[in-house]
């Protein structure tokens, strides 16, 4: 709490506040924001207003990260829910957390040989 009570003072607000910047540094710093706002796209053309779903719908990117995240959160299921499945089958939690572990110690002996 005491570092985030600090950064309040040391870290800057904006360039054109922070007075230990150099003209140059905060003309640069400014010119970076507006690079990464996208300023200077206005000269588009304006679309209706479901344009952006149109275009978020037809972009491959978006449904590949989709896919990658469903498949996280499934991985994420196995990892939580399978010991308590394996507990259904009457084992005392020992014997049903050792039957758990052979999936996890295959990952980890094929991301040790993939790393390699």
């Amino acid at each position: 709490m005491g570092v985030a009570a600090m950064a309040i003072f040391i870290l800057p607000d904006f360039p054109t506040t922070t007075r230990w910047l150099k003209p140059q540094e905060r003309a640069l710093a400014i010119k970076r924001m507006e690079e990464d706002a996208g300023v200077g796209d206005e000269g588009e053309t304006e679309q209706g207003k479901g344009s952006g779903l149109v275009m978020a719908v037809t972009d491959w990117k978006v449904w590949w990260l989709a896919v990658a995240l469903t498949s996280q959160v499934i991985a994420l299921s196995f990892n939580a829910y399978f010991p308590t499945l394996s507990a259904t089958m009457g084992f005392n939690p020992t014997v049903t957390l050792l039957l758990c572990a052979p999936p996890f110690v295959f990952a980890a002996i094929v991301t040790f040989a993939l790393s390699r």
